[in-house]
């Protein structure tokens, strides 16, 4: 059918369809589900180290915290091998949970022992000074051993 247009355009004329049923747009995933919510981590170990009832920053409850979310995520990944976003967590965990326990053993060295011994946390290989490293044996507690000096430093005579 040809239609003559008062411009004087001629051509087919075009039939709209009916618009398609529009659903109700939905994400995939909630971003409530996506999230850690803290499902299978086990700190019953926390309340141990706390201080007071509402302790939650004291070092000893932090590095207790981040050690029962290092053991979730150490099991998640042994079955999700590819979650890279999870071992980046992983990492961070530990970071943090390192610069607390070098935080400790400054501060409160019998503390730190007793973290170390009770969560069955790797003593730190090397204390806040260069040059010092820690030997820890069963039922002994942490004795700094004094290694060879790397830096030659020249002696005065």
């Amino acid at each position: 059918m040809t239609h003559v247009c008062s411009g004087g355009f001629t051509g087919t004329v075009l039939t709209l369809r009916a618009p398609a049923q529009t659903r109700p747009l939905r994400l995939q995933h909630s971003t409530t589900e996506c999230r850690y919510r803290g499902q299978g981590t086990d700190r019953s170990k926390v309340p141990e180290y706390k201080r007071h009832t509402s302790d939650t920053g004291s070092p000893e409850v932090q590095i207790a915290q981040l050690s029962a979310r290092v053991i979730q995520l150490t099991g998640h990944l042994q079955t999700h091998k590819k979650d890279f976003a999870s071992r980046r967590g992983l990492l961070a965990a530990l970071s943090t949970r390192k610069s607390l326990m070098q935080y400790l053993l400054k501060k409160d060295r019998p503390a730190y022992e007793r973290i170390i011994r009770e969560l069955e946390i790797r003593p730190l290989k090397v204390q806040a000074g260069r040059n010092v490293i820690i030997k820890l044996q069963e039922g002994q507690s942490l004795e700094p051993e004094r290694v060879h000096q790397t830096d030659a430093t020249p002696e005065s005579s």
